[in-house]
């Protein structure tokens, strides 16, 4: 997947969110999104501005960084998200979300 724009993550994010949350419940998206979270701060520790709750994720916080490292973290973000949904729900439905992810994108 290429990198897209910050905006183009924020929609992705919030998309995949919404519709995960419906498929697997909002209790073990949240858990799905705390291990992302995690994960990515172990690598960007400006992770901590990304924000989540049962309404949804924010990554509002990472406009006041520069463009590229912010992408970079959202990237970063959003893969942790489908590798952990991968090893929860499997390689095929994770698959499919990386994809709808891909045409959204275009």
């Amino acid at each position: 997947m290429n990198k897209g724009s910050l905006n183009s993550y924020k929609l992705m994010i919030a998309d995949t969110f919404e519709t995960t949350s419906q498929a697997i419940g909002i209790h073990v998206m949240l858990l799905v999104v705390e291990r992302a979270l995690w994960d990515t701060k172990h690598k960007y520790e400006e992770a901590h501005l990304i924000e989540f709750s049962e309404e949804g994720i924010s990554l509002d916080g990472l406009d006041t960084l520069d463009p590229e490292k912010a992408q970079d973290i959202a990237h970063h973000f959003v893969m942790s998200i489908i590798s952990t949904l991968g090893r929860l729900v499997g390689k095929q439905l994770a698959n499919q979300l990386t994809e709808q992810l891909k045409i959204k994108e275009s």
